[in-house]
């Protein structure tokens, strides 16, 4: 099922549409600048580039941070072994092939629910680290999505309309700052056993 909104607040979707919220592995969190707002009891935030999470913003004590490769999740976690698995702002970020086969892999750790939060369609980004941390190559977009291809995967799409505007400096960046405004989606994928 497709939805579509004018309501951008990402912090109260993620944590009200999510029921089980024991633990949440973050694939890609970045410095983990969202983190601290996600109401879970423990919280994995894997991220390939270690300055990011050596500078994260969320040190927390139930934060923990993983420096690690995404396409390998399914040989760093076994199966069922955290209640969310979540990719927000971070797919895009992977080959359409990579991303496919990390959402199969995010199944199979995820207890309850897989979450993704993207770009609607492809969003260009190349030679930027908005951090400042030398994370350019990292944070280069290699896939876009949309909202029919992961509803045929089984997620619930909510598109998230004119989320991307000029007031994101990726966005600027991408389109300039008289480009209309870009969608998001926010995709979530429940697991009944």
């Amino acid at each position: 099922m497709i939805q579509e909104t004018f309501d951008h607040s990402l912090i109260g979707r993620l944590n009200g549409n999510v029921a089980h919220r024991d633990s949440l592995l973050d694939v890609g969190s970045g410095p983990c600048v969202l983190l601290r707002y996600l109401d879970y009891k423990l919280i994995v935030a894997l991220d390939i580039h270690r300055p990011y999470l050596i500078s994260r913003q969320s040190v927390m004590d139930h934060i923990i941070p993983i420096n690690a490769d995404a396409t390998m999740i399914s040989q760093l976690f076994i199966p069922q072994s955290f209640s969310t698995v979540s990719f927000i702002d971070s797919l895009e970020h992977f080959t359409k092939e990579q991303g496919l086969q990390l959402l199969r892999d995010a199944e199979m750790i995820a207890k309850h629910h897989v979450v993704v939060f993207t770009p609607r369609g492809y969003f260009p980004q190349q030679n930027v680290d908005h951090y400042g941390m030398m994370g350019e190559k990292f944070q280069e977009h290699h896939s876009g999505w949309e909202a029919e291809e992961l509803e045929e995967l089984g997620y619930a799409v909510t598109i998230m309309k004119g989320f991307h505007d000029h007031e994101n400096a990726a966005f600027v960046s991408a389109y300039g700052v008289q480009h209309e405004p870009i969608d998001a989606l926010f995709a979530i994928k429940s697991k009944s056993f």
